[in-house]
């Protein structure tokens, strides 16, 4: 599998586990901040999280697992910062 294929399932597979335990403790991380141009939420901070998070443990135990860490990590924080913008501005 590509990094592109397996960063895109760990960017996407992140923020549904995230919401699906705030969903399932009955979590309130459902508020935006006041600010228009940035309103971001606890709730979008756990996706982006949790993006990075599987997508670094996807990416690391696949196609990235000979690379450096630095390849690694920038991969991973690509995959949380857009799951983040997603749901900020798309949910």
């Amino acid at each position: 599998m590509s990094v592109l294929v397996v960063g895109a399932l760990g960017a996407a597979a992140g923020p549904f586990a995230w919401n699906a335990i705030l969903r399932h403790t009955g979590g309130d991380f459902f508020v935006d901040a006041a600010v228009s141009v940035f309103p971001i939420s606890l709730q979008d901070t756990g996706s982006g999280v949790f993006a990075f998070a599987l997508s670094a443990l996807l990416l690391g135990l696949g196609p990235l697992r000979a690379a450096s860490g630095q390849r690694l990590v920038l991969a991973s924080a690509v995959c949380g910062v857009a799951a983040l913008l997603v749901d900020i501005y798309l949910y």
